[in-house]
This record gives C-alpha cells, structure tokens and sequence, in this order.
C-alpha cells in the first residue's frame, strides 16, 4: 500500500478466494485499514488517478474483466449487496 498508495496501512482478513490472472498468476484480496496518521492515499508508481468508492459507486469503474469476479466476491465477503 505504501508503495501503490504512499499510505501506511495494516491487511485485515483474507477475502476467500483466488482469481486466475495470467498464468501462473492469481488474484488475492485482503481487507485493509489505514493506519492512524497515515499520509493522505494520493496515486504513486503505474496510476494516474485514485478514488474511494462507496458500496453503491462500486460499478463506476470500468473494471477488467478479469477483476469483476474479485470485485463481486470481495463485496459478498463484506455483507455488502451490489449496486446498494
């Protein structure tokens, strides 16, 4: 995250599940919180841009199609309905 993000933060729980990428490469998520006094998230490295997205702003992105299952998962996983 600090290097993606420039944020300090601590993974949670694991979101159950693997998403094939290009072999041999798998998807994995994580639940995250910042940690208190973390710098402001701001994009660093490969991104132009960055945006926290409610639960209900979720499908805004143009998502890969490959990061749709992932996404869906990690909402389910939260106890969160899509488009809510």
């Amino acid at each position: 995250m600090r290097e993606e993000l420039g944020v300090d933060a601590e993974a949670g729980e694991r979101v159950p599940g693997e998403w094939a990428l290009r072999a041999p490469y798998v998807m994995q998520v994580w639940t995250a919180r910042l940690r208190p006094g973390s710098a402001a998230a701001r994009p660093l490295q490969d991104h132009d841009a960055l945006r926290w997205l409610t639960p209900d702003r979720i499908w805004d992105v143009d998502w890969l199609d490959h990061d749709v299952p992932a996404v869906r998962d990690t909402l389910a996983h939260l106890g969160l309905r899509e488009g809510v």
